[in-house]
């Protein structure tokens, strides 16, 4: 389901891109709900959505850890984290979320939910794996297609030979070799070249591949919004169907996700690169699903192959990252120390806290939601969050 952004979009949508229980252990309860001022553990409702739920205890975890990280969220040490989602051994462990209130991104799409939560940039990460169902179903060929073929605007500004060159591939790596920054100014400064775009542009993804060229595709990382959303374009124009009706299609509703929505852009396209909105306990379906090989209870949505395509460490980030080490499909590569071992980690990353954390080797996929959109601490918080409290319950 989709709505349009209201007359603002351009500048809201720009605000929202990049850049946490215990009881007995006993396991006897059930989840009422959220509470704003204080936290039980109890196990997650079973709610006939795909999920099995477990035990924090029966799963290996020091449910004073998990308390005493639910007490600093609640209490506001750790700010703004609005739900936390801990699945292991494919069984959803632990599911909070705030009765918070409505803030300006749900105008996007006239959210009343509190559960649902819009993902800022991980939405990418869901692009990113739309594609990879559109290759593994023979409507593009590979990821090596040229780029710009996957568009059918009749001319481009600026053109330049090496446009010709550019692939998907690029494109989903951030390297696409066009003129841009998002990164060195805020999101709500006419400096950003996101904000520039959006304001002052009808059709996004043409505005996109009207830039001039600074660099030859495939050799820069520049963090690009846009060519999400461009991405978006391309697999609707590959498909013949819309963004939405496709990830409903051979995504969403065969995870039991039913309530996906996702905010537009001018030309009507849903905004593959910021703004997807989904409940936290189908955002942990999104991490489980990676960590199954693309397998969602017994169905291969997405091939083993492309799964494991989207986590190769394409472009080193050591120079650019303090907490990621390298890039691959729309996905963050890090590292976590885990009992004097070096683990890996698959992160999805939204601007404000919306986080998926995917680490195989413990089968674990931790997945956050946040409202921490005015100080950039809110990432240390959740690297700490993710060390201290979460692994070191394990």
């Amino acid at each position: 389901m989709v709505k349009s952004a209201p007359g603002a979009i351009g500048v809201l949508l720009v605000s929202i891109l990049v850049a946490s229980c215990s009881g007995g252990g006993n396991g006897s309860s059930i989840d009422p709900g959220p509470s704003p001022t204080s936290y039980n553990y109890t196990i997650p409702a079973d709610i006939g959505d795909g999920w099995e739920v477990g035990d924090l205890a029966a799963e290996g975890f020091n449910t004073q850890r998990i308390a005493e990280m639910m007490g600093g969220i609640i209490d506001g040490s750790y700010s703004n984290v609005d739900s936390v989602a801990i699945v292991r051994n494919n069984k959803l462990l632990h599911y909070w979320f705030r009765d918070r209130a409505i803030d300006q991104h749900d105008n996007l799409i006239s959210n009343t939910d509190p559960e649902r939560h819009i993902l800022h940039s991980t939405s990418k990460s869901f692009t990113s794996a739309l594609i990879g169902i559109a290759i593994d179903q023979g409507y593009i060929a590979s990821t090596q297609v040229r780029f710009y073929d996957l568009f059918d605007f009749p001319g481009y500004d600026n053109w330049d030979a090496r446009k010709a060159d550019m692939t998907l591939e690029d494109a989903l790596t951030m390297r696409l070799g066009l003129t841009w920054d998002e990164w060195s100014s805020s999101y709500g400064s006419p400096t950003n070249d996101l904000f520039k775009l959006q304001a002052n542009n009808f059709d996004w993804p043409k505005a996109l591949l009207d830039l001039p060229m600074a660099y030859n595709p495939g050799t820069v990382f520049a963090y690009n919004t846009a060519a999400s959303i461009a991405i978006g374009q391309a697999l609707q124009n590959a498909t013949d169907m819309r963004l939405e009706i496709f990830a409903n299609t051979y995504l969403f509703y065969p995870m039991q996700i039913t309530d996906a929505q996702w905010s537009l852009t001018p030309t009507g396209l849903s905004n593959g690169g910021s703004g997807l909105f989904l409940k936290t306990r189908d955002l942990a379906k999104f991490g489980q699903l990676y960590l199954n090989g693309g397998t969602w209870q017994g169905l291969q949505l997405i091939s083993a192959a492309w799964v494991a395509d989207s986590i190769v460490p394409r472009v080193d980030l050591s120079t650019v990252s303090t907490q990621s080490k390298a890039y691959g499909y729309q996905w963050w590569l890090d590292d976590f120390s885990y009992k004097e071992q070096v683990i890996e980690a698959w992160v999805t990353k939204g601007f404000g806290g919306q986080y998926v954390f995917v680490i195989p080797s413990l089968d674990l996929v931790v997945a956050f939601t946040g409202s921490n959109y005015e100080d950039l601490s809110y990432i240390d918080n959740l690297y700490t969050i993710m060390r201290y409290y979460i692994l070191g319950a394990i």
